[in-house]
């Protein structure tokens, strides 16, 4: 039996060396279609992975448990207190870090106009911790926990006209819905992630957010939400699921709290299901016709093979070494192309500074990225592969079966 498939596997590989001409364009078409859907499955996977770090990293987070009035309406007059019970539920491999916080909407006032500002009063440390705000202070530092002052961004700064040290006068609304101004030190100024959002967000001590709303502090860290980092939605969803059952929060994920954005990745997940439906019709068009076309030209071999008796199991296993080596040698050269062109993306990018004309593109407040490195996942190389094997083992099967039985039909 060893013997007997080896001869048919030199033979396959022999029927292959004899049409040259063909068995090239069938594998060059099989590793230019494998190429080409990898390519487009790992671009709009990297986009979509970008612009999902740039809104969770946008002070939303992949997931937020929220204060159930200020989930329905932004009442900030209901924060919870911060508690262990928070603290346990949050404690799980799946959950990288969190930060709670406490929200007061304020506005700034100046020769160029007024402007709307959202004070986000934190805890230093574990907002550092979950959004790394500080690695991207351009004017002073992240604050310490105690320290009394404020972060803005730099388009605030540049609007007004801050420098650290400076006083800012910040306006708000109390508790009793009294108008109040309050004077904070300028702390720090950060660069990050686009104009909206600098203009838009400003950090303080959650301390500082209750005197303003309720005329004092309280001892304990009062919160409207709390913003989770996590590895990404579809693990971490049952655990999170659970935390807010546990701390009868109200949970929402970045797609509910950006949907503007959570809609572009939507739409690229079906462009990118449109786009594989495009190659798996050429792919199944560019093999089934050529590899019929070369059976069908061996139809004499096959028929004095099937008039001295051999049997069409050898001619079935024929065909499927022949299938086997066609995709051996198109996966090699498949493999080979995608590790040159994604290894260059990954490392220069692919740019749209042309597209863009130099301009910043931003879309619901978060700075779209102008460089899109390809995020190249297993599964991509799975699903493809597994796909091209599909059509290029059916491909000989038909064309096998087809030549079968002209060659032992009537002549």
């Amino acid at each position: 039996m060893r013997t007997e498939n080896r001869y048919l596997f030199n033979l396959a590989k022999k029927n292959i060396g004899r049409n040259r001409g063909r068995s090239f364009f069938i594998g060059f078409s099989v590793a230019l279609s494998v190429v080409m859907a990898v390519w487009i499955l790992a671009f709009f996977d990297g986009l979509n992975h970008q612009i999902e770090k740039a809104v969770v990293v946008g002070n939303v987070g992949y997931w937020q448990l929220q204060e159930a009035a200020y989930a329905d309406t932004t009442d900030p007059l209901s924060p919870r207190p911060w508690n262990e019970q928070f603290k346990s539920s949050l404690t799980h491999q799946s959950v990288l870090a969190y930060s709670p916080e406490i929200i007061l909407d304020g506005y700034l006032s100046g020769p160029d106009g007024n402007a709307a500002l959202q004070v986000v009063g934190v805890d230093f440390e574990l907002h550092q911790n979950t959004m790394q705000l500080g690695r991207h202070m351009i004017a002073g530092s992240w604050p310490k926990n105690g320290e009394r002052g404020i972060v803005i961004g730099k388009e605030t700064a540049d609007r007004f006209q801050y420098n650290v040290g400076d006083q800012l006068v910040m306006n708000f609304q109390d508790a009793k819905q009294e108008l109040r101004s309050e004077l904070l030190p300028v702390l720090g100024i950060y660069h990050h992630n686009g104009r909206a959002f600098e203009r838009r967000f400003a950090y303080v001590s959650g301390d500082v957010v209750e005197e303003y709303l309720f005329g004092a502090a309280d001892p304990r860290l009062m919160i409207h939400r709390v913003v989770v980092m996590v590895h990404d939605l579809p693990s971490s969803r049952s655990v999170m699921e659970a935390a807010a059952q546990a701390t009868q929060t109200e949970l929402r994920s970045w797609k509910q709290l950006n949907p503007e954005m959570g809609v572009v990745l939507d739409f690229h997940e079906g462009l990118i299901r449109f786009f594989f439906v495009i190659i798996a019709i050429t792919v199944t068009v560019t093999i089934l016709t050529p590899v019929s076309m070369l059976w069908q030209e061996r139809l004499g071999e096959i028929r004095m093979m099937s008039i001295i008796g051999v049997p069409r199991a050898k001619i079935w296993r024929l065909g499927l070494f022949e299938a086997s080596v066609m995709t051996v040698l198109a996966a090699s050269a498949a493999a080979r192309l995608l590790s040159i062109i994604i290894g260059i993306h990954s490392k220069t990018g692919i740019h749209f500074r042309d597209i863009a004309q130099g301009q910043v593109l931003e879309r619901a407040g978060i700075q779209l990225p102008r460089t899109v490195y390809p995020l190249l996942l297993p599964k991509q190389l799975f699903v493809t592969y597994g796909f091209v094997v599909l059509i290029m083992f059916m491909s000989y099967g038909l064309a096998v079966r087809g030549v079968i039985r002209k060659a032992e039909g009537p002549t």
